[in-house]
């Protein structure tokens, strides 16, 4: 186990979990509506590329404690996966209300929740895709990392994090000027409107058709 700790734990490797885990992640959301609502959505959380966050974080969290809890009955696996998805999908709403004064979901209608951040229901789903992904995802995705450590795959995943972190400022920028248009505020610089060109409300509206500002 410490030699697949210390092969499968380093930058680049929960990178690549991270970018799996935020397209899947998009992928589920998207099916989820269509079963739900008969309609596909997009649930993004950034202004380029299919990626939903909250799941790339909650995969990370899950693939570390599951390299820790692989030998661990299914019972303790649910309620570990259900825990770590708990806290990263709290906290990550406590970020964004904090950051950006908005909401992308509220669980306040759910029968045990705790301030519409989290709630019983969405916990056990947590812990049911936390033991599927233990138990068919963990195996393949060891199996792909493995393959994963040439300097071709390095570049990959440098390139994308640059990608990432500049996707991210966009983003938060984009979100700002949003929020700022709601409340009547006309663009003070040439990067305001900037980003009211390139990302309209329309636009915006399509993209985090979740979100709501307080």
């Amino acid at each position: 186990m410490k030699q697949l700790h210390d092969k499968r734990m380093n930058y680049a490797s929960l990178f690549w979990v991270f970018m799996a885990g935020s397209v899947l992640g998009f992928i589920v959301e998207g099916l989820w509506c269509v079963l739900r609502k008969g309609a596909w959505e997009n649930h993004v959380a950034t202004v380029w590329g299919p990626l939903c966050l909250v799941y790339g974080v909650g995969a990370v969290a899950i693939y570390v404690m599951a390299m820790v809890a692989c030998g661990w009955r299914p019972t303790k696996q649910f309620m570990m996966c259900a825990l770590a998805g708990t806290v990263v999908e709290y906290f990550t709403s406590l970020f964004q209300e904090i950051f950006f004064g908005s909401r992308s979901w509220d669980y306040s209608q759910h029968y045990i929740h705790l301030n519409g951040r989290v709630s019983l229901r969405m916990a056990l789903m947590w812990g049911a895709l936390g033991l599927c992904f233990i138990r068919w995802v963990l195996p393949a995705l060891q199996a792909a990392l493995g393959h994963m450590q040439g300097q071709g795959w390095h570049l990959a995943c440098a390139a994308l994090s640059c990608w990432l972190v500049v996707n991210l400022l966009v983003t938060g920028a984009a979100l700002g000027r949003w929020k700022e248009r709601q409340a009547g505020e006309s663009p003070s610089n040439r990067v305001e409107v900037s980003l009211d060109e390139r990302f309209p409300n329309a636009r915006m509206e399509t993209l985090f058709n979740n979100m709501t500002f307080h």
